[in-house]
């Protein structure tokens, strides 16, 4: 090969390596961690280098370094480089601002943020940034991901971890095959590393930390307040039962209220009902996480006094209460989200980001969501069930399931009577009768927001293109019932279509969840409870029209699901009932392509189109 062509295939190269560069707007070239131990003190170096490529990428500019009392940060540095390697500006004192990381629903916390904004004007250009962070109290040495933004790259990210000899470790590795173990006179040393090449999108039902990589490692035998191990999940959760020692002590004028309330039963379902209803009347949640790194509860006199708390304040104050009145109670860690995480059976430590109380009675366990003042009795959300939780119990705490709602727990309904005009409009009545997610919002709409909000979200709602609403109303039968209804009057404008003297309608579509075809899904569905949904609809036809034809039944069976269509005509009316059900379950990326089969075939069922005509 000639110099000349030598140039010429280099060139093509670094013009084919830019241009693949230039499909995000930034990338994580370098990114390190180094976590030592010395003594009781834990020390993370962490240093990342982000290319910016565009000027869409000048969002990530903008960093934040998170901090707090416990966790202490220092010797913060940075600069920008040009493309020719040139340091063009470097990070002064003055660029950073101290910010509260407190959140919209907190009073207090403990967390901070350093913030600053590094931004240069010709692209492509770096930013490398580097800080310590120092810990004196710790569970946890290092819970790590190469990932530090979901939707670019990392090229490169290593973790080294710096422990005394023989210092006693827990860890899980999880997509991270690169590694390697030191050992020397004073230290054992491990190292991780790992790239992050192509970003995993968030798709419909699913859980794509299954596919990040991720290495956990704790100390075995730990003081965080009091001393604790993460050896197994009894001893875990015997740190855990020490944070709630001595706090469950009620002032005597709560504790008269209590004996008011229960003086007339002795069923130990009724008191559970009745201290749940005064929680949910008298306190309300704000995050309030200071102490030990927010893990240890405030006080239930705390609470009982000042009338609110968190997850883990009101979860103790109820447990208090239910003691008071010799009822036995659980405090119980899970971690709650719209689509569950597996739990690291093997990793007895932190994986919980929530709080609720398991109380048993009479062979059966009632769970108690303490942050909500609208939840029903003993209603299970979809943001907690169906997952493992953590039981606290004196030396027997053990990991548990929490049960999964059933079909008859998320079944929706709409029944719909629509009368057709000859113009083209409609007038419609509805209801719809909501179950499971559907029946959390509603119900937490109707609790939390005024008239004129309400008003605003239930008429963005309407699942029509052209209406105007007359009325509507929001019905719930008492405040335990886990469904609620609402019932609406519309009118629909150029409803009909209208074929010369004959008109189409576009038959109302049951909702079905929107799943990409399968050459675009990545990863694995996860459907954390069935989908139930049924439709009983009437179409009061025009005088003198009639349907043009009656289509057929249509019924579709699968291993993930089922769907049918029957329709009938009866004195000037179309009758139509349509069921939907997706049951609840794991499908891999291979069971896609049917899967998605059978959403595509009930979705080109369901979009019939019914033709009506003059009668002759």
């Amino acid at each position: 090969m000639t110099q000349k062509s030598l140039i010429c295939c280099l060139i093509l190269l670094y013009l084919f390596l830019e241009g693949n560069a230039q499909n995000f707007d930034a990338e994580v070239i370098n990114y390190s961690t180094l976590c030592e131990v010395v003594g009781d003190k834990l020390t993370q170096t962490d240093s990342v280098t982000i290319q910016i490529n565009n000027r869409s990428g000048d969002r990530y500019t903008e960093i934040e370094i998170p901090y707090s009392k416990l966790n202490k940060v220092s010797n913060i540095n940075g600069w920008i480089e040009s493309t020719d390697g040139n340091k063009v500006r470097y990070l002064k004192k003055s660029d950073i601002l101290d910010k509260s990381a407190i959140s919209n629903m907190s009073l207090y916390e403990d967390d901070y943020v350093k913030v600053f904004q590094f931004k240069h004007n010709i692209y492509p250009y770096k930013i490398t940034y580097t800080y310590q962070t120092t810990s004196t109290n710790f569970i946890t040495i290092a819970r790590w991901s190469p990932i530090i933004y979901n939707s670019i790259p990392t090229k490169s990210a290593k973790l080294k971890i710096i422990v005394p000899k023989g210092f006693q470790l827990n860890r899980y590795v999880y997509r991270c095959s690169d590694s390697s173990f030191l050992s020397t006179a004073a230290n054992d040393i491990l190292e991780w590393k790992v790239a992050y090449i192509s970003p995993v999108k968030p798709e419909i039902f699913s859980q794509k930390d299954y596919f990040i990589p991720y290495v956990i490692v704790a100390h075995e035998n730990f003081t965080y307040g009091p001393k604790g191990s993460t050896k197994d999940w009894v001893s875990y959760g015997n740190w855990q039962y020490s944070l709630l020692e001595g706090i469950d002590v009620l002032p005597e004028s709560e504790k008269n209220t209590i004996s008011g309330f229960i003086k007339n039963t002795t069923d130990r379902k009724e008191i559970t009902k009745i201290l749940y209803h005064y929680l949910q009347d008298n306190a309300r949640y704000i995050n309030v996480s200071i102490g030990i790194g927010g893990l240890k509860p405030y006080p239930a006199s705390y609470v009982a006094i000042n009338k609110y708390g968190d997850c883990k304040a009101l979860s103790n104050y109820l447990k208090a209460m239910l003691n008071y009145a010799g009822i036995e109670s659980f405090y119980a860690n899970v971690y709650a989200d719209e689509q569950p995480h597996s739990l690291i059976k093997n990793y007895a430590g932190p994986q919980f980001n929530h709080v609720i109380l398991a109380v048993p009675l009479n062979n059966d366990t009632v769970w108690l969501e303490c942050t909500s003042n609208t939840n029903p009795f003993g209603y299970i959300g979809t943001f907690t069930q169906n997952r493992k939780a953590l039981l606290v119990i004196e030396n027997n705490s053990k990991i548990v399931s929490i049960p999964a709602l059933q079909k008859k727990d998320t079944h929706d309904s709409y029944k719909l009577s629509f009368d057709l005009a000859v113009n083209g409009n409609a007038k419609l009545k509805f209801r719809f009768s909501c179950k499971g997610k559907n029946f959390e919002f509603f119900n937490q709409l109707n609790s939390e927001l005024n008239e004129a909000q309400k008003d605003e979200n239930i008429r963005e709602y309407m699942p029509f293109d052209n209406y105007e609403v007359i009325d509507w109303k929001l019905e719930k039968s008492d405040r335990d019932s886990t469904h609620i209804e609402l019932n609406a009057s519309l009118n629909l404008y150029k409803f009909l279509n209208p074929i010369g003297a004959e008109y189409y309608l576009n038959l109302f579509p049951i909702r079905i969840p929107r799943f990409t075809n399968p050459t675009k899904r990545k990863l694995p569905v996860l459907l954390p409870y069935p989908i139930c949904r049924t439709d009983t609809i009437e179409y009061i036809l025009p005088m003198g029209y009639e349907m043009k034809s009656k289509p057929d039944t249509i019924s579709i069976t699968s291993q993930f699901g089922n769907y049918k269509i029957i329709v009938n005509t009866l004195n000037g009316q179309i009758q139509v009932y349509k069921k939907f059900e997706l049951y609840q379950g794991s499908y891999s990326t291979e069971q896609y392509p049917e899967f998605y089969a059978f959403i595509n075939a009930v979705q080109t069922a369901d979009k019939k189109k019914f033709v009506i005509k003059p009668v002759i």
